[in-house]
């Protein structure tokens, strides 16, 4: 029976593409888009320029629909499906993936996003299931690498979806090119040609011969008009050109992220050059909040990296000295073979062992010999020179430390003898008086000077690395079983430990030149970083390597930590990035919460749950003045404070009732309270300073007049609970109130509330244009509310603690994982980097300064922590002042589409 009725079945290749999607949610754009790429590109003389399937347009009466759309499908070249969570969850779309992926695995499919979110897993090499919500299951894990998708999310809702529409045009130029397999720009010049065909074709037909004698005239109007419609298209093709390759380039910064983020950092700011979008931005952001300084991989075998970060590098057997500092060479290259190297503290001194068993001293400055060579120095595997350059140590097989006097080439005394296997490291304190060294028998601590040694104390297995702190008071070691232990070296006594992070040895350990930090590095090929007093760990584990690392380093100015590894790069890093800025604020001894900072931002004010208000210098971390309140051990919440628009008076509400404004100027209260007959569970200022809204129980909220302490009309009900917040929109038009749970909006000048509450939340913020409204909801998640519709704005994020906008309102901070802090971006809701870490509780509150250059959270513990953001103003000059160069022809070449004309981005 002939299913199709009077219609043959088509044959393979009948169709060019095949439309699948959901009816529900892109019932316009199918069959839209279907026409579109029909009259794209389109010869005057053809009827469409490609046949494409779709079941709106496409269908006739039939008795069987499956059986008419499987036959298209099998008659079709490409596959093209319209993603988004309602065709992910659809049925019809399921089967239809299915079906094309049994029987036409070969042939290609394009993806058009029209909403929802799609997220390409690079380590798993699959797409991400946790997040990606508009591809059906079987789709998620059919991919070995990342495909290009076409995102149309912005243009799904547009009622413009014609040719005429530039972004929408964009896209079927896209999946046109795809189907025709020519290139876009040239398919797009087609196009123009065709359109100026079709209009001399049409304008010919009408005229006839009637019209002749005006064929001067009419052929000066038709050149002008299609010189103008040439221009316009060539301008649009050279638009839509400029976003694609944009759009490719932060695809390709994506794939390289953390393991270049110079690289990734360049690439987005060359996507930013050719179109300047949202993406590209985050991009040069998320490039930015990463310690990474920079990776060395043309510098040859590196064989010795000093103590102040100067590296001895270079290929077969000449070497030279790169300088971190500086990013290059020092002095001249020298000619030598040795198979271990290891600089003097000072740097000053090289000392290198030859395969002959020949150690030589070398100058750094010129490379010539100090001295003559020691010879007959045996089976040595490790060698350290004192600070004063005046004892070589050697450990060889035999487990026996010797000292030798570089004067007289000379043993010094007898072997030092008490490791009982092999020993891999030694390490002298900076004052020339003790030695360390550690090996698969644990770590001894021994008198230089007479020899003396001892155990430290309970410590087994194989220890790999050894480091004194500026000071020499102070022990570090890294063992195989990835734990680092501080010890007083002194005494051979644990001080601090252990300090665990690592999974597995720890192969190298150095503290910065003031002591105050730690590197560690690892087989695991992570690189970490400790607070020696705390033993606790700061900042971002820092990831890149893809081997051992095998060395760390501090530059002079501890500004600048290197590292090297087996994989033959170097690594460059901020130690201080995405730290605290200065000491913790402490005074407070419970949660904080909220935060407020000065108009100027030379005050941050806190409130906290032991019921006192502490002003702070924000710059210095210091009091300004005494505490407002009396602190009370029992206290269980934070009095609710506002301040007014010019900074000069706080408003204070205690849990008797009474609203008290107080002078920030000289810590005085201002006046008789205000006195309200309920309740204060929070309290907010208008931006002009003549009204402030006290949120009370029962969902009261009162207006007043702060100046007369008078009530202002009556009370808006905004719930039967207690109103958690009252927050003025800048413009003052607006206020929100929280109670039971929901948002309700109000018309400050008529006092109606406005559109539908929203549900669910607990917390809120509006942005400072007031369009956006971030709000904490009890999902432990935190929305992003459009002012004007009441409606949730792109898909949550995660935090539920604490949310601020910056003062720009396109960074978003909020609680983060591990009791750290994290900051998005507002437009594309992505993480910039991981989490700010230092708190040791729950981040309760968070607050940017006016000028957005600090940023202030607290937590449970009573903790105020300083931060600075880093987002700057202009993101492409600050990535290129991180990089110090621009991309190379070489990496234009690997990431840039064939035949782009090379530029320089920095």
């Amino acid at each position: 029976m002939d299913l199709l009725g009077k219609r043959e079945k088509p044959s393979p290749g009948h169709y060019d593409g095949f439309i699948s999607y959901s009816r529900a949610a892109d019932g316009r754009l199918g069959p839209a888009l279907r026409d579109a790429l029909h009259q794209f590109a389109r010869p005057w003389y053809r009827l469409r320029a490609l046949r494409v399937f779709c079941d709106a347009r496409s269908l006739s009466a039939s008795p069987g629909l499956w059986t008419t759309i499987e036959a298209a499908l099998d008659a079709s070249r490409c596959f093209i499906l319209l993603a988004s969570p309602d065709s992910a969850r659809s049925v019809w779309v399921r089967r239809e993936v299915e079906l094309w992926r049994s029987r036409a695995a070969e042939r290609p499919m394009l993806i058009v996003l029209t909403d929802g979110e799609i997220v390409w897993d690079h380590k798993a090499g699959r797409f991400d299931e946790t997040l990606t919500t508009a591809l059906p299951e079987p789709l998620l894990g059919g991919f070995t690498e990342v495909p290009l998708w076409v995102d149309l999310r912005s243009i799904r809702t547009q009622t413009d979806l014609s040719l005429g529409n530039p972004a929408f045009l964009d896209t079927v130029a896209t999946l046109a090119s795809a189907l025709h397999h020519r290139p876009k720009d040239e398919l797009v010049g087609e196009d123009v040609r065709q359109h100026r065909r079709a209009r001399r074709f049409r304008r010919f037909s009408w005229t006839g011969l009637s019209l002749l004698t005006a064929a001067a005239v009419v052929s000066a109007v038709v050149a002008v008009d299609s010189a103008n419609l040439a221009r316009a298209q060539r301008d649009r093709a050279e638009t839509q050109h400029r976003k694609a390759v944009s759009s490719l380039l932060v695809t390709r910064r994506d794939q390289v992220g953390d393991d270049d983020p110079v690289v990734a950092g360049l690439l987005a700011a060359a996507a930013w050059r050719f179109e300047p979008t949202y993406e590209a931005r985050h991009g040069m952001l998320a490039s930015l909040a990463t310690p990474s300084l920079g990776v060395l991989d043309g510098l040859g075998d590196t064989r010795a990296l000093g103590p102040d970060g100067r590296l001895l590098a270079g290929d077969d057997r000449t070497m030279r000295l790169w300088d971190p500092v500086t990013r290059g060479w020092i002095g001249s290259p020298f000619t030598a073979d040795f198979r271990l190297a290891k600089f003097s503290q000072d740097g000053r001194t090289l000392v290198t062992l030859g395969d002959d068993g020949i150690v030589r001293l070398r100058d750094t400055a010129t490379w010539r010999p100090i001295g003559t060579p020691f010879t007959g120095l045996r089976d040595v595997v490790a060698l350290e020179l004192s600070p004063d350059g005046e004892t070589l140590v050697t450990v060889a097989f035999d487990e026996k430390i010797r000292r030798w006097d570089t004067a007289t080439r000379r043993q010094i005394g007898a072997p030092l003898t008490g490791h009982t296997d092999d020993v891999e490291s030694l390490r002298i304190s900076p004052d020339g008086t003790t030695l360390a060294s550690a090996g698969r028998d644990g770590a001894r601590l021994w008198n230089l000077a007479t020899g003396k040694g001892k155990p430290l104390s309970g410590l087994t297995g194989t220890i790999r690395s050894v480091a004194f702190n500026p000071d020499g008071k102070t022990l570090a070691t890294g063992g195989d079983d990835g734990d680092v232990r501080l010890w007083d070296s002194t005494t051979g006594n644990p001080v601090k430990g252990p300090l665990s992070g690592h999974d597995g040895p720890v192969s190298a350990i150095a503290f910065s030149p003031d002591g105050e930090t730690l590197a560690t590095g690892g087989w695991d090929q992570t690189v970490r970083l400790w607070d020696p007093a705390t033993g606790r760990p700061v900042g971002d584990t820092l990831t890149g390597h893809t081997s051992i690392v095998s060395a760390v380093a501090f530059s002079p100015d501890g500004r600048t930590l290197v590292t090297t590894s087996r994989d033959r790069t170097v690594r460059l890093w901020d130690p201080a990035a995405r730290r605290p800025v200065g000491d913790p604020l402490k005074g407070h001894t419970k949660e904080v919460t909220p935060l407020l900072f000065s108009p100027d931002g030379k005050t941050l004010i806190s409130s906290g749950q032991e019921e006192t208000v502490r002003l702070w210098d924000p710059g210095t971390g210091r009091h300004l003045g005494k505490p407002i309140g009396t602190p009370n051990v029992h206290g269980n919440s934070a009095w609710p404070m506002a301040l007014s628009a010019d900074g000069e008076t706080l408003v204070i509400a205690d849990p008797d009732g009474e609203v008290q404004p107080w002078s920030v100027a000289d810590r005085q209260p201002m006046g008789d309270p205000i006195k309200v007959e309920h309740r204060v569970y929070s309290v907010a200022f208008s931006p002009d300073d003549e009204t402030l809204a006290v949120g009370g129980g029962k969902g009261i909220v009162s207006l007043w007049n702060p100046a007369t302490r008078r009530p202002i009309g009556e009370p808006l009900r905004a719930g039967t609970g207690p109103v958690g917040a009252v927050v003025y929109s800048r413009d003052g038009r607006t206020l929100a109130t929280i109670s039971d749970g929901t948002i309700r909006l109000w018309d400050t000048a008529t006092r109606r509330q406005i559109g539908n509450p929203m549900e669910g939340i607990t917390s809120m913020v509006f942005s400072p244009d007031g369009k956006l409204l971030a709000a904490l909801g009890e999902d432990e998640t935190t929305r992003l509310w459009d002012t004007q519709t009441q409606q949730p704005s792109g898909d949550p994020i995660k935090g539920h603690g604490a949310v601020a906008f910056s003062p720009d309102g396109r960074t978003l901070a909020t609680d983060g994982e591990d009791w750290g802090v994290q900051l998005w971006d507002v437009r594309t809701r992505r993480p910039i980097g991981g989490p700010l870490k230092g708190h040791t509780d729950d981040v309760v509150a968070l607050a940017f300064s006016p000028d957005g250059q600090t940023l202030a959270s607290s937590d449970g513990a009573g903790t105020i922590l300083l931060w600075k953001p880093g987002i700057p103003s202009d993101p492409r000059t600050a990535v290129c002042a991180m990089a110090g160069r621009s991309l190379s022809q070489e990496e234009w070449t690997r990431y840039l589409p064939s035949g782009e004309p090379f530029q320089k981005i920095c």
